[in-house]
């Protein structure tokens, strides 16, 4: 038996949640000159639109980038098709743009057709990627490296954060913020960080115990954290989970609560958070649970789980902490090993 058998189930989730706020520290010591030469394209090439390339966790963190982009630099982002590419095998005319492709492993076959075309229409690439071996690493004009070590489970956590982070100071810089003031704020979000991973989960656990159907919602930078948030209570716990912007929920998925229907709710930030509440309390009108990760301003009282910053750029690394460790410990709760969830691979091959 291997040493990796033998560990018990979820060891390796755990040690890569605890491991995070370390990790981004790394990624922001070890990794400038990368963020810079990246940040320098966009600075250079001076595009009318970023396309970001990606898939799973990687899109949910290329949607919190294509808010950023939009916030900070003023220009138009959107979210690349790879089906367009492989099933259709359509060609694009783009107009003057720079290509952000995000992946963990590098290797999915329709993640590098997709940059491959891209690249090849004369459109410079930016590759983040935790293997600076991977395939499309060597696709990128710039690589920049996500510093998170190896993850050995399935389920990605620090990885995830540490794109989002990648993503967050490319932009940044890209903006003309200084490294000092960068590095105070991830100091700062990372402390923050910290009191999440060490905070009790209990409440959060035994509010999703027994439940088989759950929607996250949050809104703006949050709504990346509602899709993630909830791609983890799927892969982990095989429930049936949603994550939805505000906005979007109340549309429709506000149809699915019933009495007893358990409704996650993010209220960090400040953007957006009024649909977050208007929902919220739609939710409760109809029986749902809600459940509030964030600022307390559903009932105006102490959320479930109490999480506050005034950075709300920075904010989606924290707030999706406590539900990476809601989606572990219930997982665990409900005898599942949150490490290898049945039928699902690290590096998914889609073509």
């Amino acid at each position: 038996m291997t040493a990796s058998l033998s560990l018990a189930p979820g060891a390796h989730m755990r040690a890569e949640i605890a491991e995070q706020p370390q990790r981004w520290s790394e990624l922001l010591g070890g990794e400038r000159d990368a963020i810079d030469r990246a940040a320098s394209v966009i600075r250079e090439q001076r595009p009318e639109l970023l396309v970001f390339v990606a898939r799973g966790s990687s899109d949910h963190a290329a949607m919190y980038g294509q808010y950023l982009v939009h916030n900070v630099l003023g220009i138009p982002a959107m979210l690349a098709t790879p089906a367009t590419v492989t099933a259709f095998n359509s060609t694009l005319r783009y107009p003057k743009a720079v290509a952000i492709a995000v992946s963990q492993s590098g290797e999915s076959p329709d993640l590098l057709s997709t940059v491959t075309a891209i690249r090849d229409s004369g459109i410079p690439v930016i590759a983040i990627t935790n293997h600076a071996q991977s395939t499309l690493a060597g696709l990128g004009r710039v690589h920049v490296p996500l510093s998170a070590g190896p993850e050995l489970s399935v389920a990605a956590t620090k990885t995830y954060t540490a794109e989002l982070l990648a993503i967050a100071l490319i932009v940044l810089r890209a903006s003309g913020l200084d490294w000092d003031e960068l590095e105070q704020r991830v100091e700062s979000v990372a402390q923050l960080a910290q009191l999440a991973i060490d905070a009790s989960i209990d409440g959060l656990v035994r509010a999703l115990e027994g439940v088989e159907r759950v929607l996250v919602a949050g809104r703006g930078y949050s709504m990346s954290t509602a899709k993630e948030g909830a791609l983890k209570l799927m892969e982990t716990n095989s429930i049936a989970a949603s994550g939805w912007s505000a906005a979007d929920a109340t549309h429709g998925p506000l149809g699915q609560v019933i009495p007893g229907t358990t409704v996650v709710v993010l209220t960090t930030g400040q953007a957006g958070r009024d649909s977050v509440v208007e929902f919220a309390r739609a939710a409760k009108d109809l029986g749902g649970l809600v459940v509030e990760v964030g600022s307390g301003a559903v009932d105006e009282a102490q959320a479930d789980f109490p999480l506050s910053t005034t950075d709300a750029v920075l904010a989606p690394l924290v707030e999706i902490i406590p539900l990476q460790r809601m989606a572990l410990e219930l997982a665990l709760r409900r005898g599942l090993d949150p490490d290898a969830p049945a039928g699902l691979s690290k590096v998914t091959k889609t073509t």
